[in-house]
């Protein structure tokens, strides 16, 4: 609709992204070219920008998406890269598209974090969030391939299965110490008419009928969700949905969990970070605990394979609190456990404390798989007996005979089971990289 012709390189499905840039602009010169990354995948990105600016050296590069919004001065840092996209990136992408466009500068649009002339990163004025998310036209599906991610695992841990990830609001009022603020602290959505039709259009058009809902808070809006869970079940049987991102548990009902199962729910991470409540206090959770194992047992009584999310590592945190949250963990009914390392996201108030009070260099705190792989200890624990314990709770939490019969009456695709374990035991808990032990077969 903006009159530019586009493409799309989905890099989740590449082996080798730098050969598919190298090949996409060698068929498709593009005038402006976008990058968006996660913390976890800043390295890749700026070296993209790098081979981008020698293949196209005229072209408007922009970065946006997480890391870009969280960490802009990292992104501009980058020579290669003319300006960050801050928070949502529609209307400013559409905003500098035009100026394009017209042969008008563009560095001042609002939503931009820029170099000045002198290397100094600057930041244009703030862009308004959208307020009305189904003003949005329906995500480019067609500009991905929709049908390899049958050959990729998504992030829930249900198996290989047709699937597409979709997002269906923005944002979380929550204020975590840890957590990111690049959606704003405002709960913004999607309608459950937008939310059926996205869904009915991947399912008439790609054959597709999973889906992994990959909102901050899906449960936020209780109403919402029940609508949308409504129109699933309306639908009929076939439909499967995940939500890999993690629920608030506490915001839930019974109810409101049985009804998830009903419209086809099959996997739901519950985030818990720490059973601790000094802990909870710090990081600004503030869980209540009281609603936590009545969900997690209506969730695994309908045998909806059911994940709790844990840190370990928090500033502080003893040995003892620590022992608490692994307790908790192995006295559960849920399916799946990840026990990960405490790692704050720049522009965080967690992250702020451990790099301004201590002096940790920012950089040493993130990396490809900076979860499963710490580079910081920021307990009050040796880092040995961190280590120790959190490969021990993994151990423990599944050498559970009942634990394990559960896991098998409850995922739904069995024959997906080896390779489940084989990332929870060989990648988490002895944080081997399986990749790297089948690089030389290949």
């Amino acid at each position: 609709s903006l009159g530019w012709d586009a493409r799309c390189i989905d890099t989740y499905l590449e082996d080798d992204p730098a050969s598919a840039l190298r090949e996409a602009l060698a068929r498709f010169p593009a005038d402006v070219i976008g990058l968006s990354a996660l913390t976890a995948e800043y390295r890749s990105m700026h070296e993209l920008a790098r081979l981008a600016r020698r293949l196209r050296p005229d072209a408007a590069i922009l970065a946006g998406g997480a890391h870009a919004s969280a960490d802009p001065d990292d992104v501009v840092g980058n020579p290669a890269i003319d300006a960050a996209v801050l928070g949502e990136g529609e209307a400013t992408l559409a905003d500098v598209l035009g100026r394009v466009q017209r042969g008008e500068p563009w560095r001042d649009a609002p939503g931009l974090a820029v170099r000045d002339p002198g290397g100094r990163v600057l930041r244009t004025a703030p862009r308004a969030a959208i307020e009305d998310l189904d003003s949005l036209p329906m995500p480019a599906f067609d500009l991905t391939d929709v049908d390899a991610y049958a050959r990729r695992r998504g992030m829930s841990l249900v198996g290989m299965r047709r699937y597409m990830p979709i997002t269906t609001s923005r944002g979380c009022p929550y204020r975590c110490t840890y957590c990111h603020d690049i959606q704003g602290k405002r709960f913004r959505a999607h309608s459950p008419a937008y939310v059926l039709r996205m869904i009915d259009e991947l399912r008439s058009r790609y054959d597709v009928h999973h889906f992994d809902v990959t909102d901050d808070i899906f449960n936020f809006d209780a109403e919402r969700m029940v609508e949308i869970c409504d129109g699933l079940v309306a639908r009929g049987p076939g439909i499967g949905f995940t939500c890999p991102n993690g629920i608030r548990v506490d915001r839930m009902t019974v109810q409101q969990a049985e009804r998830m199962a009903d419209a086809g729910c099959e996997y739901v991470a519950i985030a818990i970070e720490t059973a601790a409540p000094r802990l909870q206090k710090q990081i600004k959770k503030h869980l209540r605990f009281d609603k936590v194992l009545p969900i997690i047992d209506a969730f695994t009584r309908r045998r909806v394979f059911t994940a709790g999310f844990f840190m370990v590592g928090f500033p502080s945190e003893t040995e003892e609190e620590l022992r608490g949250t692994i307790d908790f963990a192995r006295g559960s009914k849920l399916h799946a456990a990840y026990f990960f390392v405490v790692t704050p996201f720049a522009g965080t108030e967690m992250h702020a404390e451990i790099v301004d009070e201590r002096g940790v260099a920012a950089t040493d705190l993130v990396g490809s798989g900076f979860f499963f792989r710490p580079r910081n200890n920021l307990s009050s624990m040796p880092d040995a007996r961190l280590l120790a314990m959190r490969r021990n709770a993994y151990l423990r939490f599944y050498l559970d005979p009942r634990r394990m019969l559960r896991i098998l009456r409850a995922h739904p695709r069995k024959m997906n089971l080896a390779e489940y374990f084989v990332t929870m035991f060989v990648r988490d808990a002895l944080r081997i990289d399986p990749a790297r032990l089948l690089r030389p077969l290949a």
